[in-house]
């Protein structure tokens, strides 16, 4: 039906919407509204996806602001976002090729709405809280679903997380940030991530906050160069591929 948006029903009331494999979103209903989790790169309609599935209203969060998260924001009057993201997200939007995008559209970006930790999004029957998640991005946010007991971590909590971004804080700061979402682990079973196809089983929480520590104490004799678009810097593997931390 869609040229890009592959939808994968998770269970009867959550929605995996995979970009091509560029980014990943998802649909989570309730008994009275839904709420989208990231409107990756925009060259599909999202809202048109989402309706085609439900025609309950519709609130939209971004877990953090980078491009392949915000552009289909288009697609809405109003988004979500952690108010420590929305300059990383209004940078994006000057990208020339997103301008230009937008100009031959005639479509422009969401109203964004701040949105902080322990904002509870009641969908009816199905609650999603926000908790902060600095580290990938300033403003980075997890929703937590207690009643399916999983947790949206955007890229925050990734195979390979990207550390080496102009934006990205310090790594001690990200660890302390993943530390923190620690405290939650007895009420989520599963991840649901900004880049994946399925359900990821919590326990990578743990093999994922013990590579960023490694980095943060100088573990790094197994390191490697990691080439990227915007030029080389050094990765740390951990465990099967493509697992690494990336960072400056």
């Amino acid at each position: 039906m869609y040229e890009r948006i592959q939808v994968k029903q998770i269970n009867d009331h959550i929605w995996l919407l995979d970009d091509n494999g560029d980014s990943t979103g998802y649909l989570v209903t309730g008994e009275k509204s839904g709420l989208i989790i990231d409107t990756m790169t925009g060259y599909e309609n999202v809202r048109a996806v989402a309706e085609k599935i439900t025609d309950l209203p519709l609130a939209v969060i971004n877990t953090h602001g980078h491009p392949d998260h915000i552009y289909g924001n288009v697609y809405f009057e109003k988004v979500h976002i952690h108010p420590a993201d929305i300059a990383v997200a209004e940078r994006f939007y000057q990208d020339p090729v997103f301008v230009q995008a937008i100009k031959e559209t005639g479509l422009h970006p969401a109203e964004f709405v701040p949105v902080t930790e322990g904002k509870v999004f009641d969908l009816g029957g199905i609650e999603l809280e926000v908790y902060e998640l600095p580290g990938h991005t300033p403003g980075g946010i997890a929703l937590l679903d207690r009643k399916d007991r999983i947790l949206f971590p955007g890229d925050s909590i990734l195979e390979q997380t990207w550390m080496q971004l102009p934006e990205c804080l310090p790594m001690e700061q990200f660890l302390e940030s993943l530390k923190r979402i620690q405290i939650l682990r007895s009420e989520f079973d599963y991840l649901l991530t900004g880049h994946g196809s399925e359900l990821v089983d919590a326990s990578f929480c743990e093999v994922h906050l013990k590579a960023v520590e490694e980095v943060c104490m100088g573990k790094k004799d197994n390191d490697v160069p990691y080439t990227w678009f915007g030029g080389t810097c050094m990765a740390h593997p951990y465990g099967k591929e493509p697992r690494r931390i990336v960072y400056k």
